[in-house]
């Protein structure tokens, strides 16, 4: 895998490298390749997942939702060690991925090590870039996509984000993010509640923090957004058309099971008519739930999944 190095913030490298999530993920560059991803991506609680349900669940996005677009040259905001890239990177039409990562310690510690897992001898395929969201060492419309999973919510201008996102896309170009759309319900003293809510004693284990010490998600670097939020965001980016659907799980008693398992089948249109008044009251980690379609490599990922789909 090559490694390129852009110019970034002098404070923002500090802050990274001081922040706790550094220590844990280099601590871990002994382990075997799925240890790593399964503490460092995925905080040991999805056990029971997958490489191949991960590479299921791109397949079942581009397949479903995209429409077979996701093709030749992207970018991954936030990439860690590059394990969504490599993931994506499998796919034959994928040409590269650049995998965007703030620390340097932890793209050159584990990098190389988890996209040859993934991709063995196609690990050229990635790029591991050493840089920030805001400045992306990138021409102007040079790239077909770009994607976050579970990043674009630490940025700390939203804005400004999408929009070099949006100067490095080609017209015609999308990002796609699995992220966190809140309900448009909640107030924003609810988000602040939620901003400032204490991780649990065996969260913080798992995620690598003493567990005397107090941390909530703000202290994490986390922003809160509602859907609304996101669409205003992209909009005034540049973005012209933005889509969420809502990535459900197909999990209940017996017959639930088999009910979301047939309306799985159908066309994603047809499931979100069906869906739409069965659930439109359901809450579900207070995130939008419109346009609910059930996904089943989610099955065993940790929480459902807000997908977030802009155009250029």
């Amino acid at each position: 895998m090559e490694i390129q190095v852009w110019p970034i913030n002098e404070e923002l490298k500090e802050e990274a490298n001081r922040h706790y999530r550094t220590a844990f993920a280099l601590a871990l560059e002994s382990r075997e390749p799925w240890e790593i991803i399964s503490r460092l991506t995925f905080d040991s609680v999805a056990p029971n997942l997958t490489l191949e349900e991960v590479r299921n669940l791109f397949d079942w996005v581009n397949k479903k939702i995209l429409h077979g677009r996701l093709v030749g040259q992207g970018v991954e905001l936030g990439a860690g060690a590059g394990f969504m890239s490599a993931v994506i990177a499998s796919s034959p039409k994928v040409e590269k991925v650049y995998a965007v990562e703030v620390v340097e310690n932890v793209v050159r510690a584990l990098g190389t090590k988890i996209v040859d897992f993934v991709l063995e001898e196609k690990s050229n395929k990635v790029i591991g870039c050493v840089g920030d969201f805001n400045h992306l060492q990138l021409p102007d419309q040079s790239v077909d996509f770009a994607f976050d999973f579970y990043s674009l919510h630490h940025s700390d201008d939203l804005e400004a984000t999408l929009a070099e996102i949006f100067r490095i896309l080609k017209q015609g170009g999308f990002l796609f993010c699995f992220d966190k759309a809140r309900d448009n319900k909640l107030t924003e003293l609810e988000l602040v509640k939620l901003l400032d809510q204490e991780y649990t004693r065996e969260s913080k284990i798992l995620m690598g923090l003493s567990p005397g010490v107090p941390h909530t998600r703000r202290q994490n670097g986390e922003k809160e957004y509602r859907l609304a939020d996101w669409e205003k965001a992209l909009k005034k980016s540049g973005f012209l058309v933005v889509d969420h659907f809502h990535l459900a799980r197909l999990r209940g008693d017996k017959f639930s099971k088999v009910f979301k398992k047939i309306v799985s089948w159908l066309p994603v249109s047809w499931q979100v008519m069906i869906t739409a008044p069965l659930y439109r009251h359901k809450k579900v980690n207070n995130l939008e739930i419109s346009n609910l379609v059930f996904c089943p490599p989610v099955n065993n990922f940790p929480k459902e999944i807000s997908l977030i789909i802009a155009h250029k």
